[in-house]
């Protein structure tokens, strides 16, 4: 059965132009149909909006920019929703279109359980991890599993690190901070930690024999508070005086041109595609990093307060955090990799069941087995 015929809408409301990019990849990575899909962007009076405009121009993305009554007008259809937001409440109000929430990434962030993720039809998770932590903070019942609101995905939707395969490439150390949040409550960003994060770059990349550091930040980072790029600066020049070479992900850096000007004559690299790199070793902070790094078969090490490791040591499959999660003013670092404790991680987050299913394909295999489109297919 094909769900061709139907069309697909992507809703983003946010003047952030990281979110429109975290889009453009679901393209990139061939998830959607970009023939058959529309961006619907929420209609803003901001600087911004004309940079995200560009951002879909430049991908080839069909777009247009929406009031309510746009939204209300539409008469079929289905809208993936990768972001929440308080809009996200007036779009569904719209019934004749069938509603869901495919995140942009999977984590353990507190933004993950909101309430507001029950306005959807279905909501989308990479695996069992998901449809749990949604349990566990009482936004579904078992009522929603079994009558199939919410639905194990797998990879699909949990983003990629753009890195080679591992052993295929330049060997690196990868490190990928995550921002500092909309509120200080949902920040769980490792960069503030610039001394800590330093010292633990260079005891590894001994450990690793690895002299090569590569930072992929958040496209996020500085929105709230520009003083995260100045850590970003501070954390680069730090590590240079260890003798360490920095590779710099071009595309999510939002510093001045002086700044990158001085630090490539310092001799920083700055790339805008990462796939001839490859990472002997990981961090990063409680993000949705760490699941495209269990997909990657990438072993990591994970930064967070003393408040969030023993959030994530209550979880059902903990033992890879005993070792492998690092309190920001940690001393002690660990240096044991255990493959049994990475393996049961990851078939905890990530389900299996879309393994043989080509990435093109996911879209259809969700709605074919989707009680809702009986009337479609």
């Amino acid at each position: 059965m094909t769900t061709n015929n139907i069309p697909y809408f992507i809703y983003l409301d946010s003047k952030i132009v990281g979110a429109a990019r975290q889009i453009v990849t679901f393209f990139n990575n061939g998830i959607f149909p970009i023939e058959n899909t529309v961006i619907l962007i929420k209609k803003y009076k901001h600087k911004s909006a004309k940079i995200i405009e560009q951002v879909f121009k430049q991908g080839g993305i069909s777009y247009r920019f929406v009031k309510a009554a746009d939204l209300d007008a539409l008469t079929s259809g289905i809208i993936f929703y990768p972001f929440n937001a308080q809009s996200n409440c007036r779009a569904v109000a719209n019934r004749r279109l069938t509603h869901i929430f495919i995140t942009h990434g999977e984590s353990n962030k507190i933004a993950s359980v909101k309430p507001i993720i029950r306005i959807y039809d279905h909501i989308i998770t990479a695996g069992q991890a998901g449809i749990e932590r949604f349990l566990a903070n009482k936004i579904f019942n078992c009522y929603d599993v079994n009558s199939g609101r919410l639905v194990k995905m797998g990879d699909t939707f949990i983003g990629r690190t753009g890195l080679a395969s591992v052993g295929q490439g330049k060997k690196t150390i990868f490190y990928a901070p995550t921002w500092e949040g909309g509120i200080e409550l949902e920040n769980y960003s490792s960069l503030s930690y610039t001394n800590e994060v330093a010292n633990c770059m260079k005891h590894f990349s001994k450990q690793y024999d690895v002299n090569t550091v590569l930072i992929k930040p958040h496209p996020n980072t500085g929105h709230r508070c520009r003083e995260y790029n100045q850590y970003l600066i501070s954390l680069v020049e730090l590590l240079l005086s260890e003798g360490l070479k920095i590779v710099l992900f071009k595309p999510h850096i939002t510093i001045p041109f002086h700044i990158v000007w001085r630090l490539k004559r310092k001799g920083v690299v700055f790339e805008s595609e990462l796939n001839k790199y490859y990472a002997v070793l990981g961090f990063c902070d409680i993000s949705a990093i760490e699941t495209q790094f269990l997909n990657e078969q990438i072993y990591y090490y994970i930064f967070c307060s003393k408040i969030h490791k023993s959030y994530l040591l209550g979880l059902k499959v903990a033992n890879y955090y005993k070792t492998h999660a690092i309190e920001f003013t940690q001393s002690e670092l660990p240096n044991r990799i255990s493959e049994i404790d990475f393996n049961e991680l990851k078939e905890y987050l990530i389900d299996n069941s879309c393994l043989n299913i080509p990435i093109s394909e996911r879209i259809n295999y969700l709605l074919n087995n989707l009680h809702d489109y009986a009337e479609y297919i």
